[in-house]
């Protein structure tokens, strides 16, 4: 039986912070308030992996974490302390290489292997010299050239022969060793293992491709040779015309690492081609794969786990299904959705890992109107920046057409199989085809359709696909979208059903990564008005969400996902929690923006190259050198922000790229840079607004706290974020954490933790204490500890505050049998006058109690007046109507009375009320 979840506790684990270094921690966490551990992937990577996504055997645990022995001194330590562990697992994609025995399996046998159906592996793809074989896009320059150079080679282990090159090695063929051992004989004439040795060679040349049990049979005896036969001496023979000969003959093809976005015959994760998919569809592949995981998710002390990159699976929901089959209690997922989007109804989880929460959260906290100008703000600075839209679009076309292009071609392949398999279709050409697959996809606007499954929804998503495709491209012929359309929805003759299905179950899988390397990795680095919007999961391009969405997506969440998880901190995350904070503050201010904008450009004219830094670049920089300067110096910032902007740069694919770095551009950004930050007058010229970023952000953040403890769903702290997380992206996001300042800090505020004193919690306010963060962190998790039956199933409810400050309030309760939760948070810190009155009125059921404010110990109660107070229609986001038009939320109190709470009289910008009833 799981236990109630009050908190989970994302660590990402690396060789050096494995099984035993988290074991330490448990009795800090526990002490902190967390109830379940949440870890990165804890299966077989690749050797020295610091994130554990590049899994080489799904049923092996890692042995640089400690392997199984290390995980279950974990668990008893786990179930000691009453906690519970979430796992993040990797059932997409596996991370090929030396050492994933199956993928080298599959590349001495080909398509005979029995793993062959374990990888998504297209054995007849349109590439001729490819029939039977499958590319390896390895090589960091032109096959010509390293077999010229001598970096591909020969090498032996175990009983068998590989090509290396470098780290990398694949497996030969058994069918071509007996041109290896052929070579080798010379060498041994006269000698005693002379006869033995050419019988094997013998052997070998009787193999045939598709005998794999005799081949590995015969292996063992090659195996025996081993002292008696210097193979490198032989291998070193297999040079130039010699090895290409040999390596013809194999089940692969070796090629330059960039013809893979054209020829690649593998699905990848995403565009990475060490990471080849999964074929989960398959059972065989499922239960196999799944054998370490059914042991696992049996141990008492494994609540369950997070599913990485749901959308890359062909059935997502059959694959949850089998998952709660094998006996996993509970499922996370991470998706990304869209607006107004929601996870299928079928699918057995619990939620999401939080991505909408976060973008929620900024949506609520930010000043619509200052968003507004600070778009005009960017547009007069970049004024050749396009819109959001095109950015999407043009960004996921370069994506499909680049990297992802031999994707595109297959599905356009098959298409063209089931056009011309119709008389009524058979007029569309390839090349038209494909040109329409690519402009829907880019058209898609969510990661992807779940069909058969969505029929409604799919139909809705792919009709406005069509119709943005068709705005896009007057020329084309309008039935080809409607084929498209009608392929993907089903709409074929019977006979051509099945292969129909297997078409559309490939497309959803391409839209997915489309849309990640489209939006996330192109898009959000090629639009920037306000930098902070461009998060995982965002949709920096929306006018601000009224408070009413906030409370709307809060309630369903409360209803339909309880247990969802709530995050602000990822290891995916663009820029970290209070990073955002800060610059969502620029929102209140855009004119100060403006003129120290202004004040940059002056003084980075001068450090200007011939090739850069574009303005584009240059106004990322600038907003994200006045969000960070405060609290930092020049020269920590130096190299983070250098690192950054570069990786920035080549995300964006416009002056530079990961593909083809442009040297030049770089070496000039670089220089810009390391000169604004070394130049004199960037201080003077940003402090004042870098200050008052700070000051702002403060409260930002401990507002984003508050939220975040209190609402529907389960809060997820991401390693170290209970302090100030004023990260960036990878790998500035994964830098070693300071416990033991952390277990210090535990330690100083147990005495306040267990009775709470205004008096102190406001002077840590009062001296913008970083530390309050982390009071506010740990106080606000005893209080789920103390409700948890409330936290976990409670109801939520929208309040409304009325007075002049309304609109700086978002107020909600909790409720559960008796006990009642009221939650109150500020907003628009520049625009926050404590002076300014601010009532939040109580319900006519939460009205006569007691509270006790949960923060800072003080008792309230509420004042009765004689007439309902009138509030503007939604102030605050919270007045009637403000909850999304629910009727029982903004009911009106009966006539005569009603009870309110002067919440600028409590001293704080938050509050948390409680009442048992």
């Amino acid at each position: 039986m799981t236990s109630r979840m009050i908190a989970s506790y994302r660590l990402q684990l690396i060789p050096e912070f494995g099984f035993s270094e988290v074991a330490a921690l448990v009795p800090y966490l526990k002490k902190l308030g967390i109830s379940h551990l949440y870890l990165s992937p804890i299966t077989e990577a690749r050797a020295g992996s610091t994130h554990g996504y590049d899994v080489i055997d799904h049923n092996r645990i890692r042995s640089e974490f400690g392997g199984r022995e290390g995980l279950e001194n974990l668990l008893q330590t786990i179930r000691e302390a009453g906690l519970q562990l979430i796992f993040d697992i990797v059932p997409n994609h596996s991370g090929v290489g030396p050492r994933n025995e199956a993928w080298q399996n599959v590349l001495a046998y080909g398509k005979h292997s029995p793993f062959a159906r374990y990888f998504d592996i297209d054995w007849a793809p349109l590439e001729e010299t490819l029939q039977g074989k499958v590319l390896l896009p390895f090589l960091g320059k032109t096959y010509g050239e390293a077999l010229d150079d001598g970096e591909i080679r020969l090498s032996y282990e175990a009983g068998k022969f590989y090509a290396t090159y470098f780290e990398n090695r694949f497996a030969l063929s058994p069918a071509t060793y007996a041109e290896i051992l052929a070579t080798a004989l010379p060498h041994y004439e006269r000698t005693e293992v002379y006869f033995d040795l050419k019988d094997l060679q013998q052997t070998y040349a009787s193999l045939s491709p598709q005998e794999v049990e005799k081949a590995e049979i015969v292996g063992r005896r090659l195996e025996t040779f081993e002292e008696k036969v210097s193979w490198q001496e032989t291998l070193d023979e297999f040079q130039g015309a010699k090895l290409h000969e040999l390596l013809e003959r194999q089940c692969w093809r070796l090629a330059y690492w960039k013809t893979a976005g054209y020829e690649i015959n593998y699905r990848r994760f995403f565009d990475i081609n060490g990471l080849a998919a999964l074929r989960m569809e398959d059972d065989e592949v499922f239960w196999k794969s799944h054998r370490l995981l059914g042991d696992v998710v049996a141990e008492e002390g494994v609540a369950g786990v997070r599913v990485d990159h749901v959308d890359g699976l062909f059935a997502p929901q059959a694959y949850l299904t089998r998952l709660k089959e094998l006996g996993t209690r509970q499922i996370w997922v991470e998706k990304i959705l869209a607006p107004r989007e929601t996870l299928p109804d079928g699918w057995p989880v619990e939620g999401t890992t939080g991505y909408e929460f976060m973008n929620d959260l900024m949506n609520v906290l930010l000043r619509g109107e200052g968003l507004k100008a600070i778009e005009r703000i960017y547009f007069h600075f970049v004024p050749d920046a396009d819109s959001y839209e095109d950015v999407v679009h043009d960004s996921k076309l370069l994506v499909i057409r680049s990297s992802l292009s031999s994707e595109l071609y297959r599905l356009a392949h098959e298409l063209n199989l089931l056009c011309k398999s119709d008389y009524h279709t058979r007029d569309f050409a390839l090349g038209t085809l494909r040109d329409g697959v690519a402009e829907l996809v880019a058209a898609l606007g969510r990661y992807r359709t779940y069909l058969p499954e969505e029929a409604e929804t799919a139909r809705e998503v792919v009709e406005q696909a069509v119709g943005r495709a068709r705005q896009r491209t007057p020329s084309f012929e309008p039935s080809l979208y409607d084929f498209i359309a009608r392929v993907i929805l089903g709409d074929v003759p019977e006979e051509l059903r099945e292969r129909q299905q297997a078409w559309v179950g490939r497309f959803q899988q391409y839209t997915a990564p489309v849309a990640a390397k489209g939006v996330e990795d192109t898009a959000f680095y090629r639009y920037l008005p306000l930098v902070a919007l461009n998060e995982v999961g965002g949709e920096p391009q929306l006018s601000p969400q009224p408070v009413q969405a906030f409370h709307s997506h809060a309630r369903f969440r409360a209803q339909r996902y309880p247990t969802a998880l709530l995050a602000t901190a990822t290891h995916d995350h663009k820029r970290g929690e209070d990073t955002r904070a800060r610059l969502i503050a620029l929102t209140e201010m855009p004119d100060r923006w403006e003129e120290t904008l202004r004040e940059l450009v002056q003084i980075g004219q001068n450090y200007h190259g011939l090739h850069g830094p574009s303005r584009l670049d240059e106004y990322l920089f600038h907003q994200l050198l006045v969000a960070l300067w405060k609290g930092s110096t020049p020269e920590s910032l130096e190299e983070r922000l250098t690192a950054y902007m570069q990786k920035a740069s080549r995300e964006s694919k416009l002056r530079t790229s990961w593909n083809n770095p442009n040297e030049s551009y770089e070496k000039d950004l670089d220089n810009f840079v390391r000169s604004m930050l070394a130049d004199a007058r960037t201080g003077p010229a940003i402090e004042s607004l870098s200050a008052k970023l700070a000051d702002e952000g403060f409260f930002n953040s401990l507002s984003q706290v508050v939220l975040k403890f209190t609402s529907p769903g389960v809060p997820d702290i991401y390693q170290g974020c209970e302090l100030a997380d004023l990260s960036l992206v990878d790998p500035d996001n994964r830098r070693p954490v300071d416990y033991e300042r952390r277990k210090q800090l535990l330690e100083h505020f147990q005495p306040l933790l267990e009775e709470p004193q205004r008096g102190a919690v406001a002077e840590l306010i009062e001296q913008r204490d970083e530390t309050v963060k982390f009071y506010l962190t740990a106080r606000l998790l005893r209080l789920r500890g103390e409700y948890p039956e409330l936290f976990a199933s409670g109801s939520y409810r929208a309040l409304e505050v009325c007075g002049p400050a309304a609109e700086c309030w978002i107020a909600f309760a909790r409720e559960q049998g008796g006990a009642a939760v009221v939650v109150a948070v500020s907003r628009f810190p520049c625009n926050w006058q404590q002076q300014q009155p601010a009532e939040l009125q109580l319900p006519a059921d939460l009205a006569g109690r007691r509270w006790t404010e949960s923060l800072s110990g003080a008792q309230v109660c509420g004042t009765v007046k004689a007439e309902k107070q009138k509030c503007a229609k939604g102030a605050g986001g919270n007045g009637a109507g403000g909850n999304g038009g629910g009727g029982e939320d903004s009911a009106e109190l009966e006539a005569g009375s009603v009870e309110t709470i002067d919440l600028t009289a409590l001293g704080l910008r938050w509050a948390v009320l409680t009442s048992a009833g």
